[in-house]
């Protein structure tokens, strides 16, 4: 186990890091638990989300924008306009071939517009939710 300071987007975060000896880890940042793989030199490590959780992350396309990363349907809408969210805290569920998958926000802040309802059928790259 190690504890290392990582800063995103200017704040800066506690994060320990388990068995990155195995290429497979788990990341805790401000309680909030990351399996990973680590990447790159040791000068120069990169992280990178395994496949398994790649799909199940949504891309963010300009600031505080939420889209969908696979075709699906919305089953649960975690928050609601003007909830404060955390960076990487799931904001909905989306259902796809059979597989519920977490949608986190890209960036803290509070949810401005969620542009779609629970039981609505979405498509890749389609507007999900904005965080402002």
């Amino acid at each position: 186990m190690a504890t290392y300071k990582v800063k995103s987007q200017g704040i800066e975060y506690t994060a320990v890091v388990v068995d990155k000896a195995t290429g497979g880890s788990t990341v805790t940042i401000d309680g909030h638990k990351f399996d990973v793989t680590f990447t790159g030199d040791e000068g120069n490590p990169a992280v990178s989300p395994p496949r398994s959780r790649a799909a199940s992350m949504a891309t963010p396309v300009g600031s505080g924008a939420i889209v969908a990363p696979i075709p699906g349907k919305i089953i649960a809408i975690c928050v609601k306009v003007g909830d404060p969210v955390l960076a990487n805290q799931v904001v909905l569920k989306l259902e796809a071939m059979k597989m519920e998958n977490d949608i986190a926000s890209p960036i803290s802040g509070t949810v401005k517009e969620i542009a779609v309802s629970e039981g609505s059928e979405t498509s890749t790259g389609q507007l999900l939710m904005t965080i402002g």
